[in-house]
């Protein structure tokens, strides 16, 4: 469908993958489609773009706080997660963003499934792709008026959910008489490195997430493109998204007032942003991104234990 560049599998700040992630769609504008996989080199939460910072329990040095260009709520990355990413023209290719959306994500599910992963089903309406009815990655979206972006994350490891629960805020439901909690279905997120686990198992930790991640990397890659060009982060590219950094994702403002915000000659619409304007109110008490769209029978399944 497209000729792709690949801009490989690296670990970057949280504010630099951000900038980075607004000049792929930027660059997508240009014809370009791209493709690369990304990590961080330590815990982040990662506000959605129309979100108000009300999750943030405490912030401490023991994990960064950054803003993303798509929608949803707050989520938690870090070395546990590998995210990945593609952007590309509005050349017709996509009528809309739900198609875009549902190409990348049987994509990103069928190089799961040829890594060895089984039971995955992908759910659009969600957002996700599930594996025995459990999130193993989650992906949001990005409709510019020139290129569009879809970004998300695969659950490599198991998440701290005791660590994570005392800085950012977990919804609960009311599902019929019961009480169900995010920090239940975050407890019970399948990970790719326990489903795999006879990959470089007599490694260390460290040998055998990077082994994991390239992995995990060439198999989505292969399915989303059999000939591409190879990119790489160089100081031109830096220079432009630390330049993003300094005017925008690395300035309280952006942070703490989504400011500046797009506008409608750059971009079309930002789902699941909750508003039809691109500068309207921040969103507040919003839950955590993985379970925001999920039905609640779906959800009742993810809480309970296997």
């Amino acid at each position: 469908m497209f000729d792709y560049e690949y801009w490989g599998n690296g670990t970057f700040s949280a504010d630099l993958n951000m900038a980075l992630e607004e000049f792929f769609l930027k660059r997508a504008s240009l014809g370009k489609a791209i493709a690369r996989f990304f990590s961080f080199p330590r815990d982040c939460v990662v506000l959605g773009y129309a979100q108000a910072n009300d999750p943030i329990k405490k912030l401490d040095n023991s994990f960064d706080l950054t803003r993303r260009i798509t929608g949803g709520s707050h989520v938690q990355t870090g070395s546990n997660i590998i995210a990945y990413s593609f952007a590309v023209p509005r050349d017709g290719s996509f009528r809309h963003y739900e198609d875009m959306r549902a190409y990348y994500a049987a994509l990103v599910a069928e190089g799961l499934g040829d890594i060895g992963i089984k039971n995955i089903v992908v759910d659009n309406k969600a957002s996700t792709i599930n594996v025995d009815g459990k999130i193993i990655a989650s992906h949001a979206i990005i409709w510019g008026v020139e290129s569009a972006l879809l970004h998300g994350l695969i659950i490599l490891d198991s998440y701290d959910v005791d660590t994570l629960a005392n800085r950012i805020f977990l919804g609960k439901r009311k599902i019929g008489n019961n009480i169900y909690s995010e920090y239940a279905a975050l407890k019970n997120l399948p990970a790719v490195s326990a489903l795999l686990n006879n990959v470089a198992a007599n490694s260390s930790e460290s040998v055998r997430t990077d082994a994991l991640k390239g992995i995990i990397a060439q198999a989505v890659l292969r399915r989303v493109t059999k000939n591409h060009k190879k990119m790489a982060v160089d100081e031109r590219t830096s220079a432009e998204s630390l330049n993003l950094i300094k005017k925008k994702f690395g300035r309280e403002e952006w942070l703490k007032k989504r400011e500046p915000p797009f506008t409608k000659t750059e971009i079309e619409a930002i789902p699941d942003s909750w508003e039809s304007s691109l500068d309207g109110e921040l969103k507040r008490n919003l839950g955590y991104c993985l379970f925001l769209q999920v039905k609640d029978k779906d959800f009742k399944k993810m809480c309970a234990g296997d």
